[in-house]
């Protein structure tokens, strides 16, 4: 993981930089910045570490506590420019690895209580077998210089979220994405597999788009929606090939709500999803 030394990629890993230099300061630990404020620890070490940001009454105590209240307004108007940031998977490769990358993924989606996700192009990273994550990570990496077992290891980990009852899954897949064969078509089958037995998981749902059914929605790119997170508004993770945004903006995350209700009801679930993975798997072991 990178440590707080390093210069900040994002808006959000400045302010959350600033915060801790004023508390420093001050001559506040983190647990009494926390205390003081009313603040959780770990609501304390996320905007910090730029993986959450603070609201306008957050942000007041704590400039009142590090005696930096005069830097309140520039640091709201701050706090609003970075709510819809970027951050540069150039910049984001040179601090942090692969299985860094998990490890900040993972601690993202702990405190998201129900997610949402909408992967047209492959299957997701919550979903994937060992060898389709080995390979995924193979085909991202342009450098060639990662520790593929150790992402790998990191991804897996990722994956015990899906078992614990506290947080819910919602999965909607296009066909392309579960078509799509990042190695011989033995690892897309066992990683059907895969998909089948989590789709038992009583908080998991997942449902497939069909090529030949209609929908209303274009599927511009991929995004997860979290909701019900710890301390924090909703937001929307997306990945694009040049960046991993991260979408806080209230109106924004509304138009993600929305796209993922046009999806989904498009989406087959159930017994058609199952039939529909059946379907794929028998063409996979009767084809050449």
């Amino acid at each position: 993981m990178s440590d707080h030394n390093q210069t900040p990629r994002t808006p959000r890993q400045g302010l959350g930089v600033e915060l801790r230099r004023l508390r420093t300061l001050a001559g506040l630990s983190g647990r009494q910045i926390a205390l003081r404020t009313g603040l959780s620890q770990s609501r304390v070490s996320r905007i910090e570490r730029g993986d959450a940001l603070a609201s306008v009454p957050e942000l007041t105590r704590w400039l009142e506590q590090a005696g930096a209240i005069d830097r309140l307004e520039q640091m709201v108007a701050a706090t609003e420019a970075a709510l819809n940031e970027a951050d540069s998977w150039h910049e984001f490769m040179r601090a942090d690895s692969f299985a860094d990358m998990q490890e900040t993924v993972r601690e993202r989606e702990a405190v998201a209580r129900t997610q949402r996700s909408f992967l047209p192009t492959l299957v997701p990273g919550l979903l994937q077998t060992a060898e389709y994550a080995r390979l995924v990570f193979i085909a991202s990496d342009l450098t060639g210089g990662q520790d593929y077992a150790a992402a790998v290891q990191r991804r897996i980990d990722r994956q015990q979220i899906l078992y614990e009852q506290g947080h819910s899954f919602e999965f909607i897949l296009t066909e392309a994405a579960l078509r799509w064969r990042p190695g011989p078509k033995q690892v897309l089958i066992a990683q059907l597999d895969r998909i089948a037995s989590l789709a038992t998981l009583s908080n998991v749902s997942i449902g497939i788009i069909p090529m030949d059914v209609e929908t209303q929605a274009i599927p511009w790119h991929g995004f997860t929606l979290n909701e019900d997170v710890d301390d924090e508004n909703p937001y929307v993770q997306v990945e694009t090939i040049h960046a991993y945004l991260t979408v806080s903006r209230p109106d924004d995350v509304e138009l993600y709500r929305r796209q993922f209700a046009v999806l989904k009801k498009a989406a087959r679930t159930g017994q058609q999803f199952s039939d529909f993975l059946n379907n794929l798997r028998s063409e996979l072991l009767s084809g050449d």
